[in-house]
């Protein structure tokens, strides 16, 4: 929903969500990346069952993509990652 004021139209804040992942096995690269916790701020609809710690960020991450999210930053700290998606309207 868009708030006027005069001829001014403020649009909706944007969706954030912050996922830190974490590497099942960090003596192989190829071991899937799981979800450690997720931080949404707004909505992360249709994606927020794949949010779910023990969930594969891969999966997480494609579904955010797909709805309309962007990933404005990634960084690996050891065996965890964090990774933050941003959707505007």
């Amino acid at each position: 929903m868009h708030e006027h004021t005069g001829n001014v139209s403020i649009p909706p804040p944007p969706d954030v969500v912050t996922i830190l992942w974490e590497r099942r096995n960090p003596l192989d690269r190829q071991a899937p990346r799981t979800v450690v916790e997720a931080t949404v701020i707004g909505s992360a609809n249709p994606c927020g069952r794949l949010l779910a710690q023990g969930q594969r960020y891969r999966s997480a991450a494609h579904c955010l993509l797909d709805n309309g999210f962007e990933q404005i930053t990634a960084e690996r700290l050891g065996v965890f990652g964090v990774a933050v998606f941003v959707r505007e309207y």
